[in-house]
């Protein structure tokens, strides 16, 4: 009777248990998980290295040490390959640097973690009204790190690319990142071999000054995206729109930029989850031999981007949308 006593409390203890476990997974839902590392970007503090692959058209690896304070700060030391290294890029929130020894240049730009700060708020917003996608795939083992997997992607999967999330389980910081092309093919991958979680960082690692004999550039960038009837009083060419774009996009704005003699003028399209442009400028401020191309017909200078001549302009298409929605957003342009 003991015996059996014994037995059943065993039997109702692991069953307890596993529904315990199952219950504390179930918990841990992909929406949350996402949300918690959309939060991490703003907060975390780390220190890494990195390794990032870009594929499009000649595959190029490069490698970085990495510091990171949430919005407010972000360091990045190129170790390799060879034409990099040694460079530096820096940004306190307000303004960022990058510091180019071969060329003894240190270049200031608009800061990069004010777009990142944006793009995340996006993001928020796009898991709020259920626009995205969201999978819990697994679990892995990313520079030392426990890391849940997560496949994010939009409801229509002709709306943009697939993002693909190692995230650590215990400080929701994004330890690896792949992009994928909706056909399936890895286009960038990024991911930590080792992290290192700090309580701070001090200021003085997100600025650089210029060393002696330096040249110092500021670049004030993007001049912010305009209201399309503001921005046509800007050049002195007819601005064109395509008739169709993908469903659940729209126009946010337009970028205007001196460009050889003349403007290039940038279309910006979003759906809150992925987003492409339609860059156009006037014939005669393209490079003569681009030109002969264009003469020929449409070129694919990469992967998302598509080229072509319409009257006296040039009209360049990019975004990471399949090349069939590409060409039917070019065709609807008359």
């Amino acid at each position: 009777m003991k015996l059996r006593t014994a037995h059943i409390l065993i039997t109702g203890l692991v069953i307890c248990l596993t529904a315990a476990v199952g219950t504390a997974y179930a918990a841990i839902d992909a929406v949350t998980i996402l949300r918690n590392m959309l939060d991490a970007e703003g907060k975390a503090s780390f220190t890494a290295y990195q390794v990032t692959t870009i594929s499009k058209g000649p595959s190029v690896t490069s490698e970085q040490i990495v510091y990171r304070r949430g919005f407010s700060g972000m360091r990045m030391e190129y170790v390799s390959p060879a034409g990099l290294k040694g460079e530096v890029m820096a940004d306190d929130g307000k303004v960022g640097a990058h510091l180019i020894p071969r060329r003894k240049v240190l270049r200031l730009v608009p800061s990069r973690l004010a777009v990142l700060r944006q793009r995340t708020e996006q993001a928020e917003q796009s898991v709020a009204r259920k626009q995205l996608r969201v999978d819990l795939v697994g679990k892995d083992r990313i520079a030392g790190q426990a890391a849940y997997v997560l496949v994010v992607k939009p409801r229509r999967a002709d709306q943009g690319p697939t993002r693909k999330f190692w995230i650590d389980t215990d400080k929701w910081v994004k330890l690896k990142t792949e992009d994928i092309a909706p056909n399936g093919t890895v286009v960038s991958t990024s991911y930590y071999t080792r992290i290192q979680y700090l309580n701070d960082i001090p200021d003085s690692k997100f600025r650089i000054d210029a060393p002696d004999g330096y040249r110092v550039e500021r670049d004030q960038g993007p001049r912010g995206l305009l209201p399309l009837d503001k921005a046509r009083k800007m050049v002195r060419f007819k601005i064109v729109e395509p008739d169709y774009i993908p469903p659940g996009f729209r126009l946010v704005g337009a970028a205007v930029e001196p460009f050889r003699g003349s403007h290039i003028i940038g279309l910006r399209y979003t759906n809150n989850v992925s987003s492409f442009s339609l860059f156009q400028t006037p014939e005669k401020s393209l490079n003569p031999r681009f030109m002969e191309r264009l003469n020929e017909g449409p070129v694919r200078p990469g992967r998302g981007v598509y080229s072509w001549k319409r009257g006296p302009l040039n009209l360049t298409l990019v975004g990471g949308l399949p090349s069939d929605q590409i060409k039917r957003i070019a065709d609807s342009i008359k």
